[in-house]
Parts: C-alpha cells; structure tokens; sequence
C-alpha cells in the first residue's frame, strides 16, 4: 500500500477526534468518534467501543457501529493471555480468527462474518482500560507500518482525550463545588470534596487543606483525602508556618522533600512517605488563612493547569470558609443579642436576679477553664449561667420576694423554674445546649435534687458547675430574707456538701478558680431604693431563718 495512504489515514482519524472534541468536549463523543473513524478509513464492516475489567479483562459493550455483536453472547472472545496483553497497552491483529488459537468461539465469529479482528487499546483512565475492535469481513492490508501507526494513533489520540477527560472533570468539579457554595452546604463537606477531586484527579499520594487562625497561632480545623498518618494530625501551627511561610502568601514547591533541608525532620508533613510536595496558601477572613497542600509519592513537578485547578478549588474553598465565618459572627451577634433580650428580660421581673445571674455566669466559666473545658463549652456554660434562672419570668412577685421563706405550696411551685426556663428556650435553635444546663442545674450530686433526681455523673457537667456557682453568688450576695456570709465561710459550706450537694471535683475546681481570680468575686448587694420599697414586707417578716447548710441540703433554690 502507498506510504502516503497509510499516513492520509492516520491524520483522517487524529483530525476527526480533534474535531469532535471542538465541536462537542465530551470525552464520550470524542471515543465514539474515533471509534468509527477507524473503521471508516481501515475499512472495517463494524466497531465496537468496550471497556475491560482492570483485573480480569473481561468486556463490556459501551458503543456498536456496524456489525452484529453475536459472537460476544458465548463470552470473551479471545483468551486470558491476549486480554493481559491489551490491558498493557498492545494492540491485537487477527488476520484470520478461523485459524488463530487466541480466538475462543470461532464458529460464532464466522456466524457473524468476523473474519478478522483489529483491538487498538486506549488507556485514558488507569481505572477503566479502553479498547476500540474493529471487525473485518475480509483480511485487510496491514503490515507492521500500519500497526506502528495504529500505536502513533492510540498514543496521540489518548493523550487528547486524557486531557480532555481531565478538563470536563476539571469543570464538573468546579461547578459542583460553586454550587455547593451557591446552596449554603457546610464548609467542612465544601472542602471534603475539594481535597478528595484534587486527590483524585492528580493521582496524588494525598491532599490536605488546613485552616489556621494566626491570631490564635493555632490550627483550626483540616480535611483530607488519601493517607493518614499519625504525624500529618498532629502537626502543629509552628511547623505549618516554618515549612509553608503561609505568611508571606506565596505557592511553595518541594521537588525532593527527603533531600530538602526547609523540612529537617525525617517525620515532619509525611517527609518517609512522599517525595514532592505542592503547597498553595489563601487568605480567608481576618486572621484565618488556608493552606492547600498536594503529597505525591514519587519525584513529581506539576503542570501549570494543575497548579491553576489547584489553586481555584482552594480559592473556592476560601469563598465558603468566608461564607461560613461571616455567617457564624452573624449568628453569634444575634445569639449575644438573644441572651442580652432576655437577662434583660429577667433583671425586669427581678432586679436580684440580674446580678446573680451574671456572677453565676462569670464564676462558672472560670470553673469551666479551671477543669480544662475549651472555650465553645465553656461559652455555653457561661450562656446557660446566664440565664439558668430565666424559668422564674413565669413565678409571681410574690414567690421572688420571699425566696428564703418559701411555704410548701410555693415551694414546689418555684422549683419548676429550670422546666420552664428549658422550655422556654428549647425553640431556640442556638441555645438547645443551653436549655439542657438549665433544666437540671438544680438537681443534686446525691439524687436529691429536681426535676428529676439525677444522680452524680448523670447530671451534665454544665448543670454542676452552674449549681456550685449558683449557691456561692446566693451565700455571698444580698437578698431579700436572707444574710449574705463571708467568701470564706461560703467556700467552707460547699467544701462541707462535697458529694452530697455537689460534684467533689467541681468544688474543688470552683476554690482553685477562686483564689486565682478574686477580683472577680462581686456579690450582689441591694439597692436602697429596694429596700425602701419593701421595708414594710421586711419589717413584718418575723420567721426565723435556717441555717445554710440547712438550706442548701434541702435544695432552696437560688443554692
């Protein structure tokens, strides 16, 4: 056959797939046309588009052109060892499958008019081997020119469609993530497919996308796909700014990270388990930024539009962070404002209440940080403080004003305030941990206390703390009927219910917080205008009152 025939046909099939991918960039378009290019130009009475299983080779018709597929019903159509040889990439020339052994079902072949067999394999994706038969119903004219065009064809064309493919992913992924943005999806699942796409799509030993709060000089939050490994999770904010310098806001590369000395350690960011290390910081909001880093096994330089898509799925990932930080200073101002509406709320009903509520609010978060809670527990348990006595809007003036000397009947009528509180707040979306803290801070470490008699460790934490808060604000403060004590007997009177009224290690971490903090003792006194209001109701108040260890074991509330 003439030379320039042989090389008119290569150019016709390289010249239709590219065509295809201008008219239409579908990778599926692109194989399908180059599937029935071949057999236009090599003659071929039909083609087939299959996919073989990576492991076994078995076959799966995707597409068919042409000819009838019946040969395919009796199963593979040729032997174990040739399908070895097309997931290596070698292309197969039957000639005559009458005759060649390699061909499992000759008698279907011949059924169907398949006289010869050419298999051109095509590797665009590692997980999904290509191969592209054509049928002859006569032997063709092929000499090994042709064949070593036939692999020039496979070779080029792969690599077309390879780039092809890994741009309409590059796309898919981009828009699935804008949208995920566009729809409010959390952060944390925005980033989960960032890194997973990018591990995927550069077959990448691993990626990791860390968030760090400068200001704090701490990590605060990271997701990852592909390997996991102890060093990586622990790593702390010093090594992130010594080895990335996020600081400066420039891409990093470590060709050979085993042979760089910006990463001394042999453990440091996975250092025995990868060679080549992409790094991209980002800017998120105030003093959070990003640092997107890609883990290659081998010595491995990206290409620039790997660097691009790198680099725009991480500024995406700065956009939801924003979104999320943003929206999170929104929904804090309006639960700051939520709280402050009702202690305000509170301090109407009950001008005592007010005060107490903010030293139980302020002694419980000290006693939170003292037995080494972080500070979102520690801000909800100071919120639940807050307004742990909020159930008491409902209970009449009356009741208020004499707490100290309370008959059975009103008794058990103010010990419904935690289940009101609870309730109260139970709507709220934002405060559901804080309803929890209130509704059991007056139950006891002993089960003697309400609404439900829990007993030690049953009782939330929050609930424990609020409570030992609770009763030292209520010895040490003025109110009505009752007669402040002195900071260290009130100390000495919790001291005295450990394990009966209270938690053993919460008053403890309750004296400890004390005396590093007394400056922040601030009892509660009554203002004259208070007292002037109600001197007559006090004056003709003849009970005498109990002792306050009395009080505190039968649970009085405000103790």
């Amino acid at each position: 056959m003439d030379e320039s025939v042989k090389y008119k046909r290569f150019f016709e099939v390289v010249a239709s797939v590219d065509r295809a991918l201008e008219e239409n960039p579908d990778t599926d378009s692109a194989l399908q046309s180059m599937a029935d290019a071949m057999a236009r130009v090599y003659a071929a009475s039909g083609a087939m588009l299959l996919s073989l299983e990576p492991h076994t080779g078995q076959p799966q018709v995707l597409s068919v052109s042409g000819h009838r597929t019946g040969f395919l019903e009796g199963g593979p159509i040729v032997d174990d060892g040739t399908f070895s040889a097309l997931l290596q990439g070698k292309i197969l020339f039957i000639p005559d499958t009458a005759r060649d052994g390699r061909i499992r079902h000759p008698e279907q072949a011949a059924s169907c008019s398949v006289h010869a067999l050419l298999a051109v394999p095509l590797q665009i994706n590692e997980n999904l081997p290509l191969v592209i038969w054509l049928h002859f119903s006569h032997a063709p004219d092929l000499d090994n020119q042709d064949l070593r065009l036939l692999h020039d064809i496979s070779r080029h064309c792969t690599l077309t469609l390879k780039n092809a493919f890994e741009q309409t992913r590059y796309l898919q992924t981009f828009v699935e993530v804008s949208a995920a943005i566009h729809q409010g999806d959390a952060a944390e699942d925005i980033l989960e497919r960032i890194v997973t796409n990018i591990h995927d799509i550069m077959k990448a030993r691993g990626c990791i996308y860390w968030i760090v709060d400068a200001g704090q000089r701490r990590i605060h939050m990271k997701a990852t796909s592909g390997f996991q490994m102890e060093n990586l999770a622990t790593v702390s904010y010093e090594t992130l700014e010594e080895v990335f310098r996020f600081q400066q806001g420039e891409d990093i590369f470590f060709e050979d990270i085993r042979e760089d000395p910006r990463i001394p350690s042999t453990t440091t960011l996975g250092k025995q388990m990868v060679t080549s290390i992409l790094a991209i910081p980002f800017l998120i909001v105030d003093q959070y930024q990003g640092i997107l880093a890609v883990y290659f096994n081998q010595r491995h330089r990206p290409l620039q539009h790997h660097v691009e898509f790198v680099r725009i799925l991480g500024r995406q990932g700065a956009i939801a962070l924003h979104k999320a930080f943003r929206y999170d200073e929104r929904m804090l101002q309006a639960f700051r404002e939520t709280i402050e509406g009702l202690a305000l709320a509170l301090e109407a009903k009950d001008v005592c209440t007010h005060g107490h509520s903010i030293n139980v609010a302020n002694y419980s978060y000290l006693t939170a940080g003292e037995m080494g809670l972080n500070e979102a527990e520690a801000d909800t348990i100071y919120h639940a403080g807050l307004l742990h006595d909020i159930g008491k809007i409902a209970m009449q003036d009356e009741i208020l004003e004499n707490l100290g000397n309370l008959g059975p009947a009103d008794f058990e009528t103010i010990k419904k305030h935690p289940v009101i509180g609870a309730n109260m707040l139970r709507p709220l979306s934002s405060l559901a941990g804080v309803a929890s803290l209130i509704l059991y801070h007056h139950e006891r470490y002993d089960g003697s206390g309400y609404p439900e008699g829990l007993v030690g460790e049953a009782i939330p934490l929050g609930s424990r703390i609020i409570a030992v808060s609770d009763a030292f604000d209520a010895m040490t403060s003025e109110r009505p009927n009752i007669r402040p004590v002195s900071i260290k007997k009130a100390l000495n009177l919790l001291q005295e219910q450990i394990g009966t009224t209270f938690d053993p290690e919460v008053v403890r971490a309750f004296v400890r917080a004390i005396k590093k903090h007394p400056d922040a003792v601030k009892p509660f006194a009554i203002s004259q205008d208070y007292f002037s209001k109600h001197a007559e109701e006090l004056a003709s108040c003849a009970k005498p009152q109990s002792p306050l260890s009395r009080m505190l074991k039968k649970c009085v509330p405000g103790f």
